[in-house]
């Protein structure tokens, strides 16, 4: 007898999908998640194959003091190349044509059984994003939070836009700002390969149990590929170590006064942001498309602050036809994949 492949569309699964009528019941998501960054991030196109190339200036030409006929050193500044690559997600959708095809369902059986693989495969690159580490697991790129990792100025440059708000504990919370543009922070996807998560039907077609025997199954291909670039880290921004079992007590972190720390940390951002330029802005740093990025339990508390009639900085707005708590124009986008669970960034 040949055994259960695991990952196939089982009778029980099938009989769990249908209503008392014999069709396809309205399926209550549980797991479903709002994960904003999905929709905003920008994606450019891998210069060759699975590679992203870019350099970075890392430090700049510095002059002599000179006196009347002294001659001085000459001096250039230093560069470095950066190389990113893709991580390839991948899933199956496959369900037996003879199960696939009782009472008639198919095409909506088949619907409801890829929008949920889907869903899944979305929840794990909006985590991985933030969470994903390269050095640890080959198979992954390295997610914002495995970079912005560290207060400590002395161990990462970056650490200058890692702002610690205090919490000691591993239930912390992080908000993160990021500046979308092809100069900034974007995703990535490799040459020859369509952005974003591919949806291929493949059709009915034979496949082989656990004992190598065949029968028919209706199969849906999943793909997505993507990494993360950072040409310039001043324009990403975390807020760590926000403890939430703080909140509702008067010891909990000033998620306003975070907010206002945060969107001064980018060199450039709109003027009725920040009033922050740098030497080479705005002609050559422009200043792209920014988000703050942060997870229910913060959510909820900027909201109810956003009620105080006298703060007129934090309020519903409108963003791309959404209605969206924003700070000072930046809107805040609900990431569920974003925990409380973080350990303290030291």
């Amino acid at each position: 007898m040949a055994t259960i492949t695991p990952g196939l569309f089982t009778y029980t699964e099938w009989a769990m999908r249908m209503d008392s009528t014999g069709k396809i019941a309205d399926l209550v998501d549980l797991l479903s998640q709002n994960n904003g960054i999905l929709e905003d991030m920008l994606a450019v196109e891998c210069q060759s194959g699975n590679s992203y190339e870019f350099t970075q200036v890392v430090e700049l030409p510095i002059p002599s003091r000179r006196a009347y006929n002294q001659g001085v050193q000459r001096t250039m500044a230093a560069v470095a190349k950066q190389l990113q690559t893709c991580a390839e997600y991948s899933d199956w959708s496959v369900i037996d044509d003879s199960l696939a095809r009782l009472n008639g369902n198919l095409a909506e059986l088949r619907a409801t059984e890829d929008a949920l693989h889907m869903e899944g495969m979305s929840q794990t690159v909006a985590s991985d994003l933030f969470y994903a580490n390269r050095a640890t697991n080959p198979l992954e790129f390295t997610g914002f939070f495995n970079i912005y990792n560290t207060v400590s100025t002395t161990t990462s440059q970056i650490a200058n836009n890692v702002i610690d708000c205090g919490g000691t504990q591993s239930t912390n919370a992080s908000m993160f700002l990021a500046t979308w543009g092809p100069k900034h922070l974007h995703a990535i996807f490799p040459k020859g390969i369509p952005a974003g998560m591919q949806h291929v039907d493949m059709g009915k077609l034979p496949i082989t149990d656990s004992n190598s025997n065949e029968f028919l199954a209706w199969r849906t291909w999943l793909q997505w590929n993507i990494g993360i670039c950072i040409h310039d880290w001043r324009f990403g921004v975390r807020a760590a170590n926000i403890d939430v079992t703080l909140f509702g007590g008067g010891s909990a972190a000033s998620l306003i006064e975070i907010l206002a720390a945060m969107v001064y940390k980018p060199p450039v951002m709109p003027a009725g942001v920040a009033p922050v330029q740098t030497s080479d802005a705005p002609d050559k740093v422009t200043m792209g498309r920014s988000a703050v990025y942060l997870n229910r339990t913060l959510y909820l508390a900027l909201d109810l602050q956003a009620q105080n009639k006298t703060n007129l900085l934090l309020k519903m707005d409108e963003w791309d036809g959404h209605v969206v708590l924003t700070y000072r124009g930046v809107p805040l986008r609900v990431v569920d994949a974003l925990t409380n669970a973080e350990t303290r960034v030291v």
